[in-house]
Order: C-alpha cells, then sequence, then structure tokens
C-alpha cells in the first residue's frame, strides 16, 4: 500500500514538475531570435503540451535509474555507485551494503557509514549475523573491502588516510537526508 501510495504521488510531482521545466524553456525558446533557432527543436516543440509530455516522461524514466530512485513506500536507497547501494526497509536503523559480502561471506549490514572520495566507510552491525570485525573501509572504485578488528585499528588505519573517523560516521537516516534533500528534493522526482 505504502508503494503505490508513493509511485501516485510521484506521479504528480513529475507532472507539476514537467509543466514547471515545460514553461521554462517555451518562453526561452521563445525568446530566441527566429534566425537561431535549431531546426530540429522547431519540429519537437509542436506546443508546450508535448514538451511538458516529454519532459514528463524523461523524469518518469529518470526516476528508475540508479541516480533517480531514491526507493518507493517503505523502502529507501542512497545510490554509492552506478551498480551499488545501500538500502534500508522501514526505516530500521540497519542499512545493507548490496551485492558486497563481508569477510565471512555474509552479507553487509550497517548503522553508521560516510562515503568519501569514492570509498565507503562504516561499522559491520547487524540483528542477523556476527561478525568478526567492527569496522570496514570499502573502495567504491575497485571493489576492495577492507575490514578492521576494532574502533582503534579503524581510526588509526583512517588518520593516515585522511577518511572519516568513527565519531564521524552518520546514520542511515542522515546519510539519506544529506544525499536526497536540497536541490535533489525540489528538483528531481
Amino acid at each position: 500500500m505504502e508503494y503505490s501510495g508513493h509511485f501516485i504521488f510521484e506521479l504528480i510531482k513529475i507532472t507539476i514538475l514537467g509543466f514547471v521545466y515545460s514553461t521554462i524553456l517555451y518562453f526561452i525558446y521563445k525568446n530566441i531570435p527566429k534566425s537561431k533557432k535549431p531546426e530540429w527543436y522547431e519540429k519537437l516543440l509542436i506546443s508546450k503540451k508535448t514538451l511538458w509530455l516529454y519532459i514528463s516522461i524523461f523524469l518518469l524514466f529518470y526516476m528508475f535509474t540508479p541516480y533517480g530512485n531514491h526507493g518507493l513506500g517503505d523502502s529507501a536507497r542512497i545510490p554509492i555507485s552506478l551498480t551499488k547501494e545501500i538500502s534500508n526497509i522501514n526505516w530500521t536503523v540497519y542499512g545493507k551494503l548490496n551485492d558486497v559480502k563481508s569477510n565471512e561471506k555474509n552479507d553487509i549490514y550497517l548503522t553508521q557509514f560516510k562515503v568519501e572520495k569514492d570509498i565507503l566507510c562504516g561499522n559491520l552491525s547487524s540483528d542477523f549475523y556476527d561478525y568478526k570485525n567492527s569496522y570496514f573501509i570499502y573502495d567504491i572504485d575497485s571493489e576492495k573491502l577492507q575490514e578492521f578488528k576494532t574502533e582503534s585499528d579503524y581510526n588509526n588505519f583512517t588518520k593516515n588516510k585522511n577518511l572519516p573517523k568513527s565519531h564521524e560516521l552518520k546514520s542511515f537516516k542522515e546519510n539519506y537526508d544529506d544525499y536526497w534533500s536540497g536541490w535533489r528534493l525540489f528538483l528531481l522526482p
């Protein structure tokens, strides 16, 4: 039920954003001198309603790309790369790093993390698994995972690499709000 209600809300938001964007583009286009207007755009812009439809369809498709999908209903997600994400269901304290396994071959659940310089730093914490190690660093580009037994081991390593210390890590909700608020909240579906 939450999924369908949120999807309907997103469709309404896409319609409103499409209207605003098409109005702005339409008036910008109308103010360009006729001699400088591209021919292909003349054919595309049959009317403001056509432009509204094209932009709304584009925004709908964008909503399902890795960088446009923030989750629907009771699910939430934060993209960390084109293929990797941290997901959460029902806003529990645990986020799951999808498609990455710990050294023990378990899924990676975390409660505190931060992405900096294409490196994900976080703690290993789960209701499901008892991890041998407490913290990890995941290099997003090389897809290499390095785990640390104690908080002091993690902090010593991060000090040398200029990465966030354990007290600088944030909860899933804080990371979600940082990533999806601001201009993304108002200008994207």
